[in-house]
């Protein structure tokens, strides 16, 4: 695999969210919204359920050393809400 054939993407996703211990019903229905996160990475694969990037690549200038990454994530497709695809010089 070859990293400049990947693009390097801004993704704009919700999540699920919990709170610790007892609140009262008031509170919790004022956190009633989804948790909105921003994530930036290389994508690594797409699929109808799913986009997975990785922000940390190395070994890509290194001939002895495979091509690896670190930090993936898995982004469900449902959960997208925009997707930037970055400029790399």
């Amino acid at each position: 695999m070859k990293l400049n054939d990947k693009k390097l993407m801004l993704i704009e996703w919700v999540d699920s969210h919990s709170s610790r211990g007892w609140q009262d019903i008031n509170t919790i229905e004022e956190k009633a919204i989804p948790l909105y996160c921003r994530s930036v990475g290389w994508l690594i694969k797409e699929t109808g359920h799913c986009k997975v990037i990785v922000p940390h690549i190395s070994g890509e200038e290194n001939r002895d050393i495979m091509l690896q990454g670190c930090g993936d994530m898995v982004i469900p497709t449902k959960a997208i809400m925009k997707v930037s695809i970055l400029k790399v010089d």
